[in-house]
């Protein structure tokens, strides 16, 4: 500061901005930070990793002093601009050059492979990328859970490949406990919750909560159903397990899961109750208080693609929830139908991450 003040002589008339990284390494460093942001005159942006400080204890720290703000990895626009390449949803529909789609296309199959991590995204050589992202799970495994929460890592090595080996997937707290102790370690349920909730809190394992509830108006229903989980990053997925990238369904319905956290949306979904394998459908939006829209991804690039049970689900949804805006997420499908009183629109995923709309020419609704 003494530096600044000498260089500078800033005479007052406008703030200082103080931009402070790790900051939580420097001992009593809230003191300081307090008390410079109580003296006036500054804005102060203050950045660190988990492994030292949740948002909460940074919160507590600044005793009420702080708005706090996650950071996710690269969006696909974001993405995009990293790797030299611009694109708009509104200038690009199914009447473009394939050339031109088929660019935006390939940079979307690299970004569910790869991941949006900086790093990750700014190294040309696959074989190299993924020693990056294998480094950036084992500093979040080592130093956020085993180091800082205290957690032992052969146990959390079998939770975290179950989820990460299959996200998107159900999770049931009780079948996951009971798989961890099949391999020979003891585990209880409470155990392993508190496992979960440290993995999300580092922001490997997503959602508002530990995982996300399924939606119904019934409780009770609810707590019956297992929970979904999905990770912050498809590259740490497909880094550690290859072959996920072959279903490609998946790392597209992890990729939707972290855009619509990214947006500030809680995630729910919607099976049907009383039938073992009862429809489902992968999103459901709410938006205060109120069921919004309802969403499937699915890896498909015509309407005859499209499996009839997806449909079926969303109309199953509509019914129990009232609601009569859905949406199909495609690998490269436009189109729109009525389906009775439900409007269900098919948007391809590179569209709806770069804008989450349609673009302004689109086919009629069709009944």
């Amino acid at each position: 500061m003494k530096v600044y003040y000498g260089a500078l002589k800033p005479d007052g008339r406008f703030p200082i901005y103080l931009l402070l990284d790790e900051v939580q390494l420097v001992r009593d460093w809230d003191r300081w930070v307090r008390r410079m942001h109580d003296s006036g005159g500054y804005r102060i942006y203050v950045a660190g990793s988990t492994s030292k400080m949740t948002s909460a204890e940074i919160a507590d720290a600044l005793r009420g002093r702080s708005v706090s703000y996650e950071i996710f990895p690269f969006s696909f626009r974001e993405f995009l601009r990293a790797r030299g390449l611009e694109a708009e949803a509104r200038d690009i529909d199914a009447t473009s050059h394939l050339d031109e789609r088929g660019r935006i296309l390939g940079a979307l199959e690299e970004y569910l492979r790869f991941g949006g991590y900086p790093r990750a995204t700014l190294t040309e050589d696959p074989e190299e990328r993924r020693r990056v992202l294998l480094a950036h799970y084992d500093a979040i495994f080592y130093r956020d859970l085993v180091d800082r929460c205290g957690l032992d890592p052969d146990l959390l090595d079998v939770a975290l490949s179950s989820i990460i080996s299959s996200p998107a997937g159900p999770l049931s707290a009780s079948k996951l406990c009971n798989h961890v102790r099949s391999t020979g370690i003891g585990c209880s349920k409470a155990t392993l919750l508190k496992y979960l909730e440290c993995a999300r809190q580092s922001y490997l394992v997503l959602l508002s909560e530990i995982l996300s509830e399924i939606h119904s108006r019934s409780v009770r229903n609810r707590r019956q159903y297992p929970r979904k989980a999905y990770v912050v990053d498809n590259g740490i997925v497909t880094a550690r397990y290859p072959e996920v990238a072959e279903r490609m369904g998946v790392p597209m319905e992890n990729a939707v899961a972290v855009e619509l956290s990214r947006r500030g949306f809680e995630l729910r979904y919607w099976r049907e109750y009383g039938r073992r394998e009862g429809r489902e459908v992968d999103f459901v939006i709410v938006d205060r208080g109120r069921v919004r829209q309802l969403v499937q991804v699915t890896h498909a690039v015509s309407r005859s693609e499209i499996r009839d049970r997806e449909i079926e689900a969303l109309e199953a949804a509509s019914a129990e929830l009232g609601c009569r805006e859905s949406l199909v997420i495609t690998w490269d499908h436009w189109g729109r139908e009525l389906i009775g009183d439900l409007e269900v629109r098919y948007v391809p995923l590179w569209a709806w991450l770069l804008d989450s709309g349609e673009p302004e020419r689109r086919p009629a609704p069709v009944r």
